[in-house]
């Protein structure tokens, strides 16, 4: 346990098109990282006071990444093509250990694929970035800190594993997979 360790800000991030080999992308200018929101039911009947949203084990609502392109390029136009997609962002994140009185750098790795939403040209404005964006929808992600698995959700595959606990395991296990 880390009592002393003050989590800081990330320092800088690379992103990486994994779909045909590890190829670094250059023109990115920020990440948008998808929001993990679980899908949810209203139960309601005998024995409940009025009615209560549930979360449905390992399920989540859609969910998304969007890259901000700094210039209209081959690599805005690349995910826009129609068939998966798999990227990886690797950052580093800084942090100070008030214990010790250091700056300690943690890695980062976030692992996603899907398949393109939209593609957004942006604006033409003299002496400005075009401000291009990306969305794909994605149906696998994984984020890796420091060496650990914090999140692995597999939309179809069921698994859904957060800090080490694999929420769906029964739920493979009842539906044969």
């Amino acid at each position: 346990m880390n009592v002393n360790l003050v989590r800081g800000s990330l320092i800088n991030y690379e992103v990486y098109d994994e779909t045909e080999g590890s190829e670094r992308l250059l023109g990115t200018a920020s990440i948008d990282l998808p929001e993990l929101e679980p899908l949810s039911t209203d139960l309601k009947g005998a024995g409940i006071l009025g009615e209560v949203s549930q979360s449905i084990i390992g399920h989540y609502s859609a969910m998304t990444v969007t890259i901000h392109w700094r210039t209209i390029h081959t690599d805005l136009t690349e995910f826009a093509a129609p068939f998966g997609h798999k990227l990886t962002f690797r950052g580093a994140i800084q942090n100070y250990d008030s214990g010790q009185n250091i700056v300690k750098v943690a890695p980062v790795k976030i692992t996603v694929t899907g398949m393109p939403n939209k593609t957004s040209l942006g604006k033409f404005e003299p002496g400005e970035q075009t401000d291009s964006e990306t969305e794909l929808g994605i149906t696998y992600l994984k984020i890796e800190v420091d060496g650990s698995e914090l999140v692995e959700l597999d939309q179809f595959n069921y698994i859904c594993r957060i800090n080490g606990t694999d929420y769906l395991a029964d739920t493979r296990d009842a539906v044969g997979r």
